[in-house]
């Protein structure tokens, strides 16, 4: 452990020096002044991807190695530029940036974006411990000191002697910033592209020429404890997973160390770069658009977030986004590689041949030439710096040219940079939508649109340089404009209803059988005849004191009524149940108004005249006595 901590420190202290054969890696005459700094860093080393039963995790070394990045930067933008007399200027050399907030970490100055692995998650925070260490009586944020002084005067410090907490997002995929980081994830056109990597003529004489070379070191390497890797898969089709686990055991177990050595373990890795270059690196694979790199998705989309960066931090006059971070995997590395030219570049070698190692960063920096500190510059007045470390023990970050540009031209104006940026971005959610077919929640509605500065992915581009993309503005997808429409018109029709019934008392009611319309349209009937009755003497109908009402005049059942056999001496118009009934045109000597028979349906005699001679008595107990012919109805079914 001592070892490794004292390499560690080693590379701390000089890893900020620049590669000096670069004719423009400081300008000692002119003070430079960083206004926005941006790591794109690959996290530290981790656990075996594949294991059953094992997620992959950060390791300690692999905290190690990114809380050794973190003091890095700390060192090459406060440290060094505030104390230069702490160090050796040969061998480190500050880059002041504007502002930047000293001891107390400020999280309104930083974005810290990453992958939703959790070893992602896990190297931000190491590497936020060696940016920003904890510090007893530092405070900063909105409330400063007054937070941490408590009525009785006494001053408390955050635990653990004063970690300090950084604002780490974590987007999830239902997160449009998602495809900043993990842009191949959930991208059907970019895995359909893999389905011709194997067809490739290139990859099968690889293949072939390799095939046996897996299998056996596959047995030798892969015995006892160390067989988690299956035997399946041991080829070069999965170069990078088969050096993931041999770099893995040869640095934690030190049987697989003795018996291997650095030499084979490289080559084992020079195997993965050429299949990791093919699968995320290879430009000339289309999607579904022609010369849309769809499998280089990962650094297109890396390319509109440096930019957006950039933007903002142009826009508030350097009061945000001083310092930004974003922690994924190896796809975004190879895939800006050969975007940005630097596969074939002057130093090609160094990203065409080797793996990119835990903690490894691409930085760039947005800084000026002379000018004041309480001045930003003007956009002409910018312009960036790349800088790339390998992660390699003791390698030091070095400035390339991007872009096809020569050593001599290592940095850019900015105007140059987005320009260049500009044509290899995806600049938004809904372009990465778009070129990926989708099926991510946010892309049911941004599918079929082209994205704009505003979108919380992309950044800027050069009007003269469109981004690769369907240069049509679709609308929405008809599918989901249907689906749209049609709750909306089910919700207008809702909220109608819900207002007549509100408003004007509109109900509903189950609609019931035959019988029973028959039966509410006799009773109406009956209730029109005792009002033509009653019209007679010239006064209104007596309401009947059988029936209730609700306060909106709605009629309920009876209560102690002919119908519920309770009082049947009475029938509803004040005669005897059990007098003579006529059936069809006797002489109606109890005085009922109608009766209803039957076969002859309802008779209204004038009160007095004649009807029918045949008369028949009816008893209280027969079920005949109600006047509509059936038995007493529930009272339900005169509910109107």
């Amino acid at each position: 452990m001592m070892g490794i901590m004292s390499t560690t420190l080693a590379s701390v202290l000089a890893g900020t020096a620049l590669a000096q054969s670069s004719s423009n890696t400081r300008d000692e005459a002119v003070t430079e002044r960083v206004w926005s700094s941006i790591a794109w860093v690959m996290h530290g080393d981790r656990s075996p991807l594949g294991v059953p039963g094992s997620p992959p995790n950060l390791t300690p070394l692999g905290a190690q190695q990114l809380l050794g990045r973190g003091t890095v930067l700390r060192n090459r933008y406060i440290v060094a530029a505030q104390e230069p007399e702490s160090f050796d200027v040969s061998k480190l050399i500050g880059a002041k940036l504007v502002g930047l907030s000293t001891n107390a970490i400020d999280n309104t100055q930083l974005d810290v974006l990453t992958g939703a692995d959790s070893y992602n998650f896990h190297s931000a925070l190491a590497l936020m411990q060696g940016l920003y260490p904890p510090s007893t009586r530092v405070f900063n944020g909105t409330d400063g000191i007054a937070a941490a002084l408590l009525a009785n005067t006494e001053i408390l410090d955050y635990p653990l002697e004063g970690y300090q907490y950084p604002v780490i997002r974590s987007p999830s995929v239902n997160d449009p910033e998602f495809v900043s980081v993990d842009a191949n994830k959930l991208c059907p056109q970019y895995l359909h592209s893999l389905d011709a990597f194997e067809d490739d003529t290139q990859v099968k004489k690889t293949y072939n020429d390799t095939i046996v070379f897996y299998k056996a070191e596959w047995e030798r390497i892969f015995h006892g404890d160390n067989i988690a890797y299956p035997l399946d898969l041991a080829d070069y089709h999965h170069a990078y997973a088969f050096y993931g686990h041999v770099q893995y055991l040869y640095t934690h177990d030190n049987a697989t160390k003795s018996q291997l050595n650095s030499t084979f373990v490289d080559y084992l890795g020079s195997l993965a770069s050429s299949e990791q270059r093919e699968k995320h690196g290879n430009l000339t694979v289309s999607g579904k658009d022609k010369g849309d790199k769809i499998r280089a998705i990962a650094g297109r989309t890396m390319a509109g977030r440096v930019t957006k960066w950039f933007d903002s931090n142009i826009q508030t006059q350097g009061r945000t986004n001083k310092l930004n971070f974003a922690f994924t995997s190896i796809e975004p590395f190879f895939a800006f590689f050969s975007l940005s030219g630097l596969m074939d570049g002057p130093s090609g070698g160094t990203f065409r041949s080797h793996v990119p190692n835990p903690s490894a960063a691409m930085v760039f920096e947005l800084f000026s030439k002379g000018g004041s500190d309480s001045v930003y510059p003007s956009d002409e007045d910018l312009w960036v710096r790349f800088l790339y470390d390998d992660g390699k023990s003791g390698s030091l970050p070095q400035e390339y040219a991007l872009f096809g540009n020569g050593n001599s031209q290592s940095v850019m104006p900015l105007k140059e940079f987005k320009h260049s940026m500009g044509r290899i971005a995806l600049n938004s959610s809904s372009d990465w939508c778009n070129t990926c077919d989708s099926p991510a929640s946010f892309c049911l509605v941004t599918k079929g649109t082209t994205g704009g500065d505003d979108d919380d992915t992309g950044g800027s581009h050069d009007p003269s340089h469109p981004v690769v993309s369907d240069d049509r503005r679709l609308k929405m997808d008809p599918t989901i404009a249907g689906a749209i429409g049609a709750a909306s018109a089910i919700a207008a029709i809702g909220l109608g209803l819900l207002a007549a019934t509100l408003c004007a008392g509109l109900r509903f009611h189950r609609a019931g059988s035959e019988k029973r319309r028959e039966q509410e349209r006799m009773f109406r009937m009956m209730n029109l005849g005792s009002a033509y009755n009653n019209m007679d003497n010239n006064r209104a109908p007596a309401p009947d004191a059988d029936v209730t009402y609700a306060r909106n005049g709605v009629r309920h059942e009876r209560v102690g009524s002919w119908e519920m056999h309770n009082g049947f001496g009475t029938n509803p118009y004040g005669t005897s149940n059990t007098g003579n009934v006529d059936t069809l045109g006797g002489t109606n000597k109890s005085g009922i108004d109608r009766v209803y028979t039957k076969d002859g349906g309802f008779y209204s005699p004038r009160p007095g005249g004649t009807g029918s001679s045949s008369k028949r008595q009816v008893s209280v107990e027969d079920d005949r006595a109600s006047y509509f012919g059936a038995k007493p109805a529930k009272p339900r079914d005169f509910t109107l």
